[in-house]
Parts: C-alpha cells; sequence; structure tokens
C-alpha cells in the first residue's frame, strides 16, 4: 500500500514540473516576435529630412566634405545651383551665365592739324577742336557720342624743358603728371608702371591709368611723353570710359601715334 502510494505521489509531482514548464515558454499564438525582428512604429521611424528648395532625393549631407558636387548640381529656373543651406546664392562663374559680349565700336578716321604744335595725326572723324591756348590742342567727342557718362579727351601739349633734361627727368615728370590727374574728381586712382614707346621716333615712355570718379564713373586712359628735339617734351594724354578702353587705346589712340608727323 505504502509503495502505491509513494508511486502516485511521484507521478503529480512529474505533472505539476510539466504545467509550469509551459506555462513559462511563450506561445506561439500569442502575437509576440524574437527581439531581433521587432518592428517600429511608423511615427517612431526616422524621417529623411526635407529641405525646401531642394530637388527630391537631394542628400544634403553629401555637401559636409572636402567637394561638393557642382557639375552634377540641379538647377532652378533662374540658373541658381540648388544646396542645402540658406538661400541659395549664384558662385560665380560656375552658376552665372556668361555675359553678352558687347561689339566692338567701328571708327571713321580724319586727319587732323595741330598748327601751334607742329604736328598731324589721324583720330576719330567730327570730335571738338580746342586750340585756343598756344601750346595746348584738345579734341573731344561729341556729346551725343557719349558713353556711360563720359565723353573721350585726347589732349596734345608741347613744352620747353632745360638744356640738361633727361630721359630720367621724363621719367620723373610723367609720374608726377599721372598721379596729379587724380587729385581732382576721383575717389579712386591707380597708375600703371612706366613703359618706354617712342613718339615721333624720339624716346619716350608712358603709363595707364584707371580712376573712379565720386559719381562712380569709371574712367581709364593715358599719359606718354617724348623727348624730342630742341629741348621740347610732347604729351599725348587720353581718358575715356573704363568699358570702351580697349576700343580706344588699341584702335584709336594706336591709330594716333602711327600716323603722327611733325610738320
Amino acid at each position: 500500500m505504502k509503495k502505491w502510494m509513494l508511486v502516485l505521489l511521484l507521478a503529480l509531482s512529474v505533472l505539476t514540473l510539466s504545467s509550469c514548464r509551459q506555462q513559462e515558454s511563450p506561445s506561439q499564438d500569442s502575437g509576440m516576435q524574437p527581439l531581433g525582428q521587432l518592428q517600429q512604429s511608423p511615427l517612431e521611424q526616422p524621417q529623411e529630412p526635407v529641405v525646401e528648395g531642394l530637388p527630391p532625393g537631394y542628400n544634403p549631407s553629401v555637401e559636409e566634405g572636402d567637394s561638393i558636387p557642382l557639375p552634377d548640381a540641379q538647377f532652378d529656373e533662374f540658373g541658381v545651383a540648388m544646396h542645402a543651406g540658406a538661400t541659395p546664392i549664384p558662385l560665380d562663374p560656375v552658376d552665372m551665365p556668361p555675359p553678352t559680349k558687347r561689339p566692338e565700336l567701328t571708327f571713321n578716321f580724319a586727319t587732323y592739324t595741330a598748327s601751334k604744335l607742329g604736328i598731324s595725326f589721324e583720330s576719330v572723324a567730327g570730335y571738338i577742336v580746342d586750340d585756343s591756348q598756344p601750346d595746348v590742342y584738345v579734341l573731344t567727342e561729341p556729346i551725343e557720342q557719349q558713353k556711360d557718362n563720359y565723353s573721350v579727351v585726347f589732349t596734345f601739349s608741347r613744352n620747353a624743358v632745360t638744356a640738361g633734361y633727361s630721359i630720367s627727368n621724363l621719367r620723373a615728370d610723367l609720374r608726377n603728371f599721372a598721379y596729379d590727374l587724380g587729385k581732382i574728381n576721383y575717389q579712386e586712382w591707380r597708375v600703371s608702371n612706366i613703359a618706354e614707346r617712342t613718339l615721333l621716333g624720339k624716346p619716350g615712355a608712358y603709363v595707364t591709368f584707371r580712376g573712379v570718379m565720386y559719381d562712380g564713373t569709371i574712367v581709364r586712359g593715358r599719359v606718354h611723353m617724348a623727348l624730342l628735339d630742341n629741348n621740347r617734351v610732347l604729351t599725348i594724354q587720353y581718358s575715356g570710359p573704363g568699358e570702351y578702353n580697349t576700343d580706344y587705346s588699341d584702335n584709336v589712340f594706336k591709330r594716333i601715334r602711327s600716323t603722327l608727323k611733325a610738320l
């Protein structure tokens, strides 16, 4: 009898342990998933940042490195590269449209004679002549041909110097003359280095200059001096609107110099 009671108690113990283990194990129908397979709610998932003004799918993080892919950049309707950050700024010359090339000026030339200076030359036809002073001859562009609120002016002058005057003296006078031109009516003034060049086959030198007037007008020009015979210095001064400097310095000034003759 005691043996049967012992067997019954052992059987009950086994059934009790089996039931406890089943309660500790998750049920296949409970809806739970293994830890590594948990999914976040759509509200908890990280969203790709959206930057206003950027093309769809553009990743701003590519701009954090040393090289921004400008060749592959996308552009808006104004030709401005679209990148992350503040308001897009055109990057010249990458984003800016190429400037429209201004057509070169064309000139008709005529012969001018400055009898008091003993010279003749060719320059733009129709310029206003002022030879009221004995040793000065001035050509001024008519106002109806004026560009950028500034008329082109060519001034020819001649002055006597001492017998010991040399090309070194001329270079010093040239420098001082050019700097003095910028002392009135200009807020900025720059003068180039001196370069040697003849006039009428005589030794000479010239400088170029650039000035900004108080109203913002940009003026460019040249001063050329040469030491002539009989202790005389001939000076040719040109000034004109900065935007058209190449037209006048390359075409007109060179025409004057190449056609200059002594009477």
